[in-house]
């Protein structure tokens, strides 16, 4: 852990309901060099189809990673396509 950070040890995953779940797992599954755990689901926005916004936990597959919070934007579109909006840190 870096002195001064956050433990992110004790962190435990929460159960997002169906369709955030459903779309968190299509995109997350998709992303190479990390690993992600949903940790709190923020809501859902209506915008020409859904957004959802989680936070995870973020873990880079690589020797001496530390893991992180991000903030999440999911977009599910009316058809039910999903894609990543946007990934960022989340400064808690």
């Amino acid at each position: 852990m870096i002195l001064g950070g956050w433990n992110l040890d004790e962190v435990k995953g929460c159960t997002l309901p169906q369709k955030p779940q459903s779309a968190f797992i299509a995109v997350t599954s998709a992303l190479v060099g990390a690993e992600y755990e949903p940790v709190a689901y923020l809501g859902s926005q209506q915008v020409n189809g859904t957004n959802y916004r989680i936070l995870a936990i973020q873990n880079y597959i690589s020797p001496n990673s530390t893991p992180q919070i991000v903030r999440m934007i999911i977009h599910e579109d009316l058809d039910g396509t999903v894609r990543l909006m946007s990934i960022s840190r989340a400064d808690l």
